[in-house]
């Protein structure tokens, strides 16, 4: 009874005890045939992808090299460890069977199928973000926009980011070892690997300064073997094996490496004695659920973490939607609503909550609602945001599209900002309205001037020939006060007839102006040349500084402008001092700025604005001649031009004008 009582425990723990090595079912003819031909396969087991896999006292160990022995012994292959100091040695050599047969952690990509064979995937794991604990808040990869991050150098989920997250300051290093040691140093913002990786450094390594922050939207890994590319045979012999694992060799994997066990063990001799083989078979059981359950705690907590984090940052956003004076809309590229704010639902009359799953084509009218499809189909197509305006009910709506992709490249969904600009439509008609009316009115004024100028001389000539005709009639029987009179007449009508010309010439200035590339100097020098006479007779002299740099002026007009500010320094000059005009320039990025200074007698600062108005005289006319117009043209000249004259000056030394002037491009 005694002995029945062992051979039941011995059968029950036996399949427990020892790993299976039955051949591997349903193997083609062909694959046995390579594999008695190639009993031997180069591995490269000196990565360092810790619990994937990791060197422990000189021995191979991980989930991966645990899969690539059970499928090798499954397959009757012997493992000859290839030396190769890096992943991307490895992925230089791998094609073509230099010196290594066989990859045991590796994640197939499209561009990696080009060169290599890949069996099915063994594990799968997600990408993470992993931050510092005082870190403030991380929910996704865009949160890192400008910011270090580092991650393996050749990984695929390095090129991903490379690739669809440019802004990302990535920082390639050799192992997650080192990117784990400069993130917790704090020369780094964020890692970004697998899961299992990240955790293991942080519960082996002592890294008790990290946490993981949040899921990447990243491709995940999905670890596989990669093969030489010249023998798909063994691939392929290599994914039946992996076929061929029952779950309780893969739970076997996972428990060892990603589960929590507790020191010690059972004895089962000693079980045996107290409880026999189903007490052994319960103790296991429990302990199985015990490890699964701990791990799935774990999980559980890591999602319930990017969980809030994401309802978080999801409330953020719709905050930062309500708040702005858009009306914002986000949906798939068919039309299909996946939200909005609080500005689109009132311009619909809709309840927001109600809005995500409805179609945006039913907000619209059917013509309106085509013309949206288009806008939004040119959209995805183009992969660039576009800016449309239209008017409805009345209001001008300015849409701004953009278009969203995801981690291909690819346009999943469309955003857009609708702002109602219809008040500043409106004020850009106004003030067109305006502007137009302005310029309406200034030509009538200048008409006016212009004929009234030219009508009034007439009488004036009348005048002026009778007051003649008198004096020589009648002159030698008038006494000196009648002929002082007739003299006082014909002054008058001289200075009327001199005001009226003026006033003619100022109407004048601005009409068919064309602004183009003009030499200031060549227009400075003819004016000095057209006021010779008056600078010998005071016995003035004129210096230009050469060079005078080009502006965009109507030549006439500059001319007229030096001339007269030249010419008043010749008129205003002290008694007894010959005057002295210099006539200099200074540039910036866009502008000329000209000074004509003189020594003359100076103006008080409190006329500094009065002696650019028409018709101002600081002087009566016999002490200095002129209409007082003379200023209000250069004003006017200048400004015209686009620029700005303004006067400095000290009383008894002499005055300096300035004026700016455009430069061509």
């Amino acid at each position: 009874m005694r002995l029945a009582r062992w051979f039941f425990l011995i059968a029950i723990l036996l399949p427990l005890a020892s790993p299976t090595w039955a051949e591997v079912p349903g193997l083609a003819p062909n694959l046995r045939h390579f594999l008695d031909q190639h009993q031997t396969v180069r591995v490269r087991l000196n990565g360092d992808w810790p619990p994937l896999i990791l060197q422990d006292q000189g021995e191979t160990q991980g989930i991966s090299a645990d899969y690539l022995r059970l499928v090798t012994s499954k397959l009757g292959l012997t493992i000859q460890p290839a030396d190769i100091a890096n992943f991307s040695e490895l992925l230089g050599r791998l094609p073509t069977g230099d010196g290594v047969d066989i990859q045991p952690t590796m994640r197939a990509t499209d561009e990696r199928r080009a060169h290599l064979h890949f069996t099915r995937p063994y594990t799968t794991f997600p990408v993470v973000i992993v931050v510092r604990k005082e870190s403030g808040f991380i929910g996704s990869l865009d949160d890192l926009t400008g910011r270090k991050v580092v991650t393996e150098r050749s990984y695929w989920y390095s090129d991903e980011l490379r690739k669809n997250h440019p802004a990302i300051l990535l920082n390639p290093v050799a192992n997650s070892e080192e990117a784990m040691r400069i993130l917790s140093q704090g020369d780094a913002d964020a890692y970004v690997g697998v899961l299992p990786v990240a955790i293991w450094h942080m519960e082996n390594r002592g890294y008790t300064n990290l946490k993981i922050a949040a899921p990447a939207a990243l491709s995940p890994a999905e670890l596989s073997f990669g093969v030489r590319g010249d023998w798909p045979e063994l691939a392929q012999a290599l994914d039946a094996a992996l076929a061929s694992i029952t779950p309780e060799e893969h739970r076997e994997i996972r428990q060892r490496w990603l589960g929590n066990r507790e020191p010690g063990g059972l004895d089962p001799r000693a079980v045996a004695l107290w409880g026999g083989g189903s007490l052994i078979l319960a103790l296991i059981l429990l302990g199985s659920f015990a490890l699964a359950n701990r791990r799935l705690l774990r999980e559980i907590g890591l999602r319930r973490q990017a969980e809030e984090q994401l309802r978080t940052s999801e409330e953020t956003s719709r905050q930062l939607l309500d708040a702005s004076s858009d009306a914002c809309m986000l949906f798939d590229v068919d039309g299909t609503m996946r939200g909005c704010n609080q500005i689109f639902a009132a311009r619909f009359g809709v309840d927001p909550l109600q809005v995500p799953g409805t179609s945006l084509w039913d907000y619209f009218p059917p013509q309106v609602a085509e013309e949206r499809r288009i806008a939004v189909a040119g959209v995805v197509v183009a992969g660039k945001p576009v800016v449309t305006t239209d008017v409805r009910s009345g209001r001008h709506l300015s849409n701004s599209i953009y278009p969203l992709k995801d981690n291909a490249g690819v346009v999943r969904r469309v955003a857009v900002y609708s702002r109602d600009i219809s008040e500043q439509v409106w004020a850009e008609q106004k003030i067109k309205s305006y502007v137009a009316e302005i310029e309406r009115s200034n030509e009538d004024l200048e008409q006016f001037a212009y004929v009234a100028s030219h009508d009034l001389r007439e009488p004036l000539r009348q005048v002026s020939s009778y007051v003649a005709l008198l004096e020589r009639r009648y002159g030698q029987h008038l006494d000196d006060d009648a002929r002082q009179f007739i003299t006082y007449a014909r002054e008058g009508v001289t200075r009327m007839d001199q005001l009226i010309l003026d006033l003619l010439e100022y109407s004048r200035i601005g009409r068919g102006l064309v602004l183009v590339p003009t030499q200031a100097e060549n227009a400075a020098r003819i004016a000095v040349e057209n006021l010779k006479t008056g600078i010998k007779d005071c016995g003035g002299t004129v210096t230009i500084v050469s060079p005078l740099p080009a502006v965009l002026a109507a030549e006439a007009h500059l001319i007229r402008l030096f001339q007269n500010l030249i010419g008043n320094g010749l008129k205003y000059h002290r008694d007894g001092v010959p005057p002295v005009i210099r006539v200099s320039a200074t540039t910036d990025a866009s502008h000329a700025i000209f000074t004509v200074s003189d020594n003359g007698i100076g103006i008080e600062s409190e006329y500094f604005e009065r002696i650019f108005g028409i018709f101002q005289r600081l002087h009566v006319r016999n002490q200095y001649p002129g209409t007082g117009i003379g200023l209000a043209i250069c004003r006017k000249v200048v400004e015209r031009h686009g620029g700005r004259i303004w006067v400095e000056s000290t009383p008894g030394e002499g005055t300096s004008f300035h004026f700016s002037l455009k430069r061509p491009d």
